[in-house]
């Protein structure tokens, strides 16, 4: 399954994204819904940390420099509600969705299978260019993070 696409350039939410006690119907989209399970954090040890997936777009390279001195993480979470037939789909995304609240919440109506959630991190070592110019840019050429994503392969024997 793939979380995220590749090709997003935009975020078509309102910034900052709302607390969950204030979404509408809009907010609880699976488009919605899958570019709020992308986040870019700032890692410092001397601060309180930044909750997870609370920023969905990659901060400017001064911000980074500044605020994230022991590094930039990376996180997406996967849908976790599953039609309970399909074990891939075309797409390797119409047969999971997300639940209503992202992690959290009911699943959507025809995907009553609820599986982990899994909320994959990457955390890189940004301090090493921290007196260098230019930008932080994404292997597929997005400078802002919202073309952010991953995919999961079940690669283990299914019978044990």
């Amino acid at each position: 399954m793939i979380s995220g696409d590749t090709r997003q350039r935009n975020f078509t939410l309102p910034v900052p994204v709302p607390p969950m006690s204030s979404w509408t119907a809009n907010d609880t989209t699976q488009l919605a819904l899958a570019q709020k399970a992308i986040g870019f954090n700032c890692l410092n040890y001397n601060t309180s940390p930044e909750g997870s997936l609370e920023y969905n777009y990659m901060r400017n390279k001064t911000f980074i420099d500044e605020k994230c001195p022991d590094g930039l993480r990376l996180e997406l979470s996967f849908p976790s509600c599953w039609n309970g037939k399909d074990l891939t789909s075309e797409n390797h995304k119409s047969h999971i969705k997300f639940p209503k609240l992202g992690q959290t919440g009911d699943c959507p109506d025809g995907f009553p299978v609820r599986m982990p959630v899994l909320f994959y991190e990457t955390i890189f070592d940004v301090s090493i260019f921290k007196n260098y110019s230019g930008r932080f840019v994404l292997a597929n050429g997005d400078l802002e993070g919202y073309g952010y994503h991953g995919d999961f392969i079940a690669g283990w024997n299914t019978t044990f």
